[in-house]
């Protein structure tokens, strides 16, 4: 089965910097939206070439494409995580869209690294997504930002806006239900507008099992 993975990319030449964001995985036939996802941070996943991509999908009509403004969309590696999640949906849907949304959009595979970034340029203006670039299209938001979203005030408060922007009814939590397994169950906003989450990054590794719950 065919997948691919689109994003909007931005690099800072002074600094040196990349930012991904609009994050598109696709697979199968389908660019139905299924659902999004709430991480941490772009991982290892670049650019294949330098076309752009802009009017492809543009003109597509996608309801949950965003403007390119700043940046352009580019065609992108898929990474293991990409891939992990892609292999999951496939489990319940023989094609669609699983959109990614990150907490910050520094592009770094190292988490502790690209918090350390994170702080040093927090200011940056493609270092978050705007509120208006946030596009659910009544499909589950599943929050798997890990524990790192709480490394920093600023995170905590970006994770608050994605809960905040999602219906209840749509709200799903990447969470541990026994030993070395995972799965995505409806989630419970705590008493301060929180999730606490697990991140794929490690329940997709080290012997656990990531399961996929039939409904989504």
């Amino acid at each position: 089965m065919n997948m691919q993975c689109f994003a909007r990319w931005y690099k800072d030449e002074e600094s040196g910097l990349c930012f991904r964001d609009q994050t598109i995985l696709q697979f199968g036939n389908s660019w139905d939206l299924l659902a999004n996802v709430i991480l941490l941070n772009p991982g290892s996943a670049v650019p294949n070439d330098m076309e752009q991509q802009d009017k492809r999908l543009a003109s597509k009509a996608l309801p949950y494409f965003i403007s390119p403004k700043d940046g352009h969309y580019y065609n992108f590696t898929i990474d293991r995580l990409m891939r992990d999640v892609i292999q999951l949906y496939k489990q319940s849907y023989a094609g669609g869209v699983i959109k990614i949304y990150n907490l910050f959009n520094l592009k770094s595979q190292h988490s502790g690294q690209a918090i350390k970034q994170f702080k040093s340029h927090s200011n940056h203006a493609h270092m978050l997504t705007m509120q208006e670039d946030v596009c659910y299209g009544k499909k589950p938001v599943i929050i798997a930002t890990g524990g790192n979203a709480f490394a920093d005030a600023i995170l905590t408060t970006e994770l608050k806006k994605y809960i905040s922007l999602a219906s209840t009814e749509q709200l799903y939590a990447l969470t541990k239900i026994a030993e070395h397994q995972f799965a995505i169950h409806k989630a419970e906003v705590n008493d301060v507008g929180l999730i606490e989450s697990y991140h794929p990054s490690y329940t997709f590794k080290y012997g656990n099992i990531t399961q996929f719950q039939v409904g989504l």
